[in-house]
């Protein structure tokens, strides 16, 4: 079962919420949680030593090199060797739906070689402290930076570094295969190792000067997508707690369940985030994703979730860079590009997870909680409610769903990768007939736009300057 939600989006995405026939972890002697305020465990300090410019093919896979220009944003892409022991542990007592859980030390022992891409300003004068480590997602049995795609225009905007962190043994084994000679002897034996390998990041970030150029961190950051939100469900309830390494958590397009803590442990089918963390965690999905996790939509003190209206669990903007590197990596079909049947989902997600980095940021340094937001709307927490043009109703409301040019949908068919455009969501353009009707003139369209763009700057889901972005953007376009 660990392999389904290995390999495949897909069981992500959607099987969780059909598996009620799974259990919960076998309850053994009884125990209090930990109190989730105060680390218990010391985190090994790991070895890192950056790999040569020049090893294997010369750059890192599944990295920026002819796919962005960092350069030209004042940034630089780095890869480093995280070598160390890691590790295991098991559930004790029973795991409930509220996420209090208590997990202990099962092994030790588990040695592994794995790295990380360092996304960082030449300069470091001009870093902000932040850092945001990524649980890269594997679910297509290679290392996916889905969050930085979506976001790498705000780490730079803001000076953040980037850490993409190979956390399973899927993504260590296809390194091996994309570029033998730059990754000899990354291994990650064992993925009960994978939480420990998480915290150990923090460590390394916390205490190697040179993986962040000489600089000092302030905020530390986990985030990761779908299959790495299933497993970070479970590191936020019981290693975070342990550990204390991260200052905030981003769980981006998560299911309502969370990963087993080792291979002999099942599917938690149903997990809140516990609510007696001293780190606060977001919860960020699409509309996609919400089929899975209605029923754990929390706002609370240290949670937040919001449900981006009209968006798909990857979309357009994100494939255009997925793309890219695999044409050049031929990790994943040869290297051809991901096609559907229909044109993916192009809704402009990006914007909102911006906005809740941003948030996050300064949760995580004691400033505000993020805004709350209405949910997307739905009958028995499955169905959403839709308007006449078919697209969602309610959650967060960016402009480009407010004055549509299309029907947004979270789901696609067809395509040659499979169980990916299932989740890749489509775009159907409105006819023009249908544009005449609602914006009788380029002006009103705009205005129009405008005006939304600016509602959802006030209520905090869109920055400023991607709204101006946006902006620019719909005065350019040819409606109608």
């Amino acid at each position: 079962m660990t392999q389904i939600f290995r390999r495949s989006t897909a069981a992500v995405a959607v099987a969780v919420s059909t598996v009620a026939a799974l259990v919960l972890p076998v309850p053994t002697a009884s125990a209090a949680a930990p109190t989730a305020d105060v680390p218990t465990a010391a985190v090994p300090t790991p070895q890192v030593r950056e790999i040569p410019s020049t090893a294997g093919r010369g750059f890192a896979a599944s990295g920026s090199h002819g796919v962005l220009d960092l350069a030209g944003r004042g940034y630089r892409e780095h890869e480093y060797f995280m070598s160390g022991t890691a590790s295991t542990y098991r559930a004790e007592g029973l795991w409930t739906e509220n996420g209090r859980w208590r997990a202990v030390v099962d092994g030790a022992g588990v040695g592994y070689t794995t790295r990380m891409v360092v996304v960082r300003p030449n300069n470091m004068a001009a870093f902000s402290g932040t850092v945001v480590v990524e649980w890269l997602n594997v679910s297509f049995g290679v290392d996916i930076p889905v969050d930085f795609s979506q976001s790498y225009e705000y780490f730079a905007r803001q000076g953040i570094v980037y850490v993409g962190l190979t956390t399973q043994g899927v993504g260590a084994q296809a390194l091996t295969q994309i570029d033998p000679a730059r990754y000899a002897g990354v291994s990650i034996p064992d993925d009960a190792a994978s939480y420990d390998i998480m915290s150990q990041a923090a460590q390394a970030i916390r205490s190697a000067p040179a993986l962040l150029g000489g600089a000092t961190a302030r905020t530390v950051l986990a985030t990761g997508h779908s299959q790495s939100a299933f497993r970070l469900t479970t590191y936020a309830n019981a290693i975070q707690p342990l550990h204390g390494v991260y200052d905030g958590i981003m769980l981006h397009g998560r299911a309502g369940g969370a990963a087993p803590i080792n291979g002999d442990s099942f599917l938690t089918i149903t997990a809140r985030i516990r609510e007696d963390l001293s780190v606060p965690v977001f919860t960020l999905q699409a509309e996609t994703d919400i089929v899975a996790s209605s029923s754990v939509r929390q706002d609370t003190a240290r949670v937040r979730t919001w449900e981006v209206a009209g968006t798909a669990h990857a979309d357009q903007y994100g494939v255009d860079l997925y793309n890219a590197a695999n044409a050049r990596d031929k990790a994943i079909n040869d290297g051809a590009p991901t096609v559907c049947d229909d044109p993916i989902n192009s809704m402009t997600f990006r914007y909102a997870q911006n906005a809740a980095y941003d948030h996050l940021i300064r949760w995580a340094r004691g400033g505000a909680a993020p805004p709350t937001a209405t949910p997307i709307r739905t009958l028995l927490g499955v169905i959403v409610v839709r308007d006449q043009d078919n697209n969602a109703q309610g959650g967060v409301r960016l402009p480009d769903l407010d004055v549509p040019v299309a029907t947004y949908g979270p789901n696609n068919s067809g395509g040659n990768v499979a169980a990916a455009c299932m989740l890749l969501g489509r775009t159907t353009p409105f006819t023009p007939a249908r544009i005449g009707e609602l914006y009788p003139d380029h002006a009103t369209y705009v205005a129009r736009f405008t005006a939304a763009a600016d509602r959802a700057v006030r209520a905090g889901v869109m920055l400023p300057v991607d709204r101006n972005e946006a902006v620019a953007r719909a005065a350019a376009a040819p409606v109608p």
